[in-house]
């Protein structure tokens, strides 16, 4: 795996058992974009982080932040680890962002903050892949 990638994912592994907090942007106190943020400037791309956003989508305000950072989304069969997940909540459109890991039973896991659990890794199990939406490669620009 490319070390960029690799050292990306190490971070947001390390930032596991975080408590969410939304807007947070520390090691103990983060929300889904603030763990995107620490983990990319660890594999040493910038993710510029000044929209001021709601609990709420508004839009496609995310899409569109990412899509200007990194480009298109990526069919499925590009997708590697330290790449973006984007997911969109039940009745809501896309609201959540994560990184794909290197699931250690095969397949995708899937790194994020999220407020009901903080930060955490598990299995990209069919009910998140149902609500998922697109992955950018931050690594091809």
């Amino acid at each position: 795996m490319n070390p960029k990638r690799q050292a990306c994912l190490n971070k947001a592994r390390q930032l596991v058992g975080a408590r969410w907090r939304h807007r947070g942007r520390t090691p103990w106190a983060l929300d889904c974009v603030g763990l995107l943020v620490m983990s990319l400037r660890a594999g040493g791309l910038t993710l510029i982080d000044d929209t001021h956003y709601g609990r709420e989508p508004w839009k496609d305000q995310l899409q569109q932040r990412l899509q200007k950072h990194f480009g298109d989304p990526i069919a499925e069969a590009f997708w590697q680890p330290a790449d973006i997940a984007v997911f969109k909540a039940p009745q809501r459109g896309p609201c959540h962002v994560g990184l794909l890991g290197d699931y250690l039973y095969e397949g995708f896991s899937l790194i994020h903050a999220h407020a009901q659990h903080n930060v955490t890794e598990h299995a990209l199990d069919a009910r998140w892949q149902r609500l998922l939406v697109e992955v950018y490669s931050p690594w091809a620009i």
